[in-house]
């Protein structure tokens, strides 16, 4: 397996780029997956000798990119930030490590739909600045001012296939990921529900009030780590439970997690057999399915990869809002715990979901 690295400060373009050559490869035939290395590191409070969690996200993507090889994933593409200091670190398989760069002005451009304050924009860009001009060697840059994504996403490909040959003759060894599946303990709360029940939400809710009492809690959005085209089988379950027995490692005895509605439960308790799982499914009536749908058109909440609702057109709310009817029909599957989410807020439904855990 290949795999591709696109760094670069916030702004650049990376994930936006990343998601564009992953989907035109899968769109080819390719057996490809695609994962942000943002996703990898949700685990807080940090561990105190890894505060920036930059030790903790390179090995989970040693970890995933393990499960998308057995997967027979051909082309693993990587995005999200990376410590500029250092060189980019070995995973185990050949990889190239792009450091996407763009002016100032031209990310203050691209950072302007994420609705920050000023004051965090200049902050994030002044950092950004600086990171770019020390940032190490090893990393190739790539300009992307004046670029449209498809020329871009050319340049990048152009990239890739150049230095591939390099990279294959130069894959430094890595200890092998240890098994996660037959020992790792601890509770993994699993929220889901039909399409637009507000599982994303709910489960974001109940992360952040735990990280505010101070008691470190990994957080994984299934989803984001099942993006796999083409390939043998799925992967988002088995790489949740790597990142449980990851963040196990630095005294994280919670998961919290966010999945889609597809995965059945009876899969959940194969990746996790040795883990207190509770299942809470989330149930809300059509009327809530859409205003939620609607909401997310307007670019209420995070702007996430993959999300065919952000910036969508009411037909794409209408296919949404149907899809999440027809899982609502879905029987209660076994271990589940249904939870009404109707008209209520997400923290409205995080308390109803913390009253059914045992202390």
């Amino acid at each position: 397996m290949d795999v591709l690295r696109l760094a670069g400060v916030p702004g650049v373009g990376k994930s936006t780029v990343a998601w564009a050559v992953a989907r035109g490869l899968a769109a080819d035939g390719e057996r490809v997956g695609y994962v942000d290395i943002d996703q990898l590191g949700m685990c807080y409070p940090a561990p105190p000798d890894d505060p920036d969690r930059w030790d903790l996200k390179e090995a989970a993507l040693q970890r995933v990119a393990a499960r998308f090889a057995e997967a027979r994933v051909e082309r693993l593409v990587v995005s999200g930030v990376a410590d500029p200091a250092d060189p980019p670190r070995a995973n185990g398989h050949p990889t190239v490590s792009l450091w996407l760069d763009a002016e100032e002005v031209t990310r203050r451009e691209r950072l302007a739909p994420r609705g920050w304050p000023q004051g965090q924009v200049d902050e994030v860009v002044a950092i950004g600045t600086a990171e770019s001009a020390t940032a190490h060697p090893s990393w190739a840059k790539v300009d992307t001012d004046g670029s449209a994504v498809d020329d871009t996403v050319r340049t990048v490909l152009a990239r890739w296939r150049t230095d591939a040959a390099t990279a294959a003759t130069t894959v430094a060894p890595v200890p092998a990921p240890a098994s996660t599946e037959d020992d790792v303990t601890g509770r993994v709360i699993w929220i889901t529900g039909p399409r637009c029940s507000g599982a994303s939400s709910v489960a974001w809710e109940m992360a952040s009030a735990r990280w505010a009492e101070g008691l470190r809690t990994g957080f994984v959005d299934v989803a984001q780590l099942g993006f796999a085209w083409n390939a043998h089988r799925a992967v988002g379950t088995r790489n949740t439970a790597e990142m449980q027995g990851l963040f196990a490692g630095v005294g994280a005895q919670t998961l919290v997690v966010t999945a889609p509605f597809e995965i059945d439960p009876a899969e959940v308790g194969q990746a996790f057999p040795h883990a207190d799982l509770r299942f809470f499914r989330l149930d809300a009536d059509p009327e809530t399915l859409r205003a939620r749908a609607v909401r997310r058109t307007t670019g209420e909440g995070p702007r996430i990869i993959g999300d065919d609702l952000l910036d969508g057109a009411p037909e794409a709310v209408d296919l949404a809002v149907a899809h999440g009817v027809r899982q609502r029909q879905t029987p209660v599957r076994a271990g589940e715990q249904m939870i009404d989410a109707t008209t209520s807020s997400a923290s409205e439904i995080a308390e109803a979901v913390r009253a059914h855990l045992p202390d």
